[in-house]
């Protein structure tokens, strides 16, 4: 299991065209704030290894900010956190099969991000 603390605000997920990134001002602070939740990740990683390639995955959040925010989806804020994780924690999102989300208040903007192999049994 690997424990991940993110600190400060982050831009949810923004729908962009390659064109797009260049010119939307959305999009561009959408890309700032994925640059910055990929250098927390990297430097946490200090030498440890990524999650096995082609494993099932369990990930879940914790978004947390002085005052829970709802304008805007929880989808979109799991969508950052989990792109700016792949290639650094796990290899690639689509083998993440469990996934848990909650926003909370707290004192500070931060993200509790845990990632885990996941125990998998048939289903008979």
């Amino acid at each position: 299991m690997s424990i991940y603390l993110l600190r400060g605000k982050f831009k949810p997920y923004v729908r962009m065209t390659r064109r797009g990134k260049w010119i939307d001002p959305e999009a561009q602070a959408y890309l700032v704030s994925q640059a910055n939740l990929i250098a927390q990740l990297r430097q946490q990683m200090n030498g440890q290894q990524m999650l096995p390639a082609r494993t099932p995955l369990k990930v879940v959040l914790w978004i947390i900010a002085p005052r829970v925010k709802h304008n805007c989806d929880i989808d979109n804020q799991a969508k950052a956190l989990l792109d700016a994780a792949k290639g650094i924690i796990y290899d690639d999102d689509h083998w993440i099969d469990s996934l848990g989300v909650t926003r909370l208040t707290g004192a500070e903007e931060e993200v509790i991000f845990l990632a885990q192999a996941l125990e998998v049994s048939h289903v008979a």
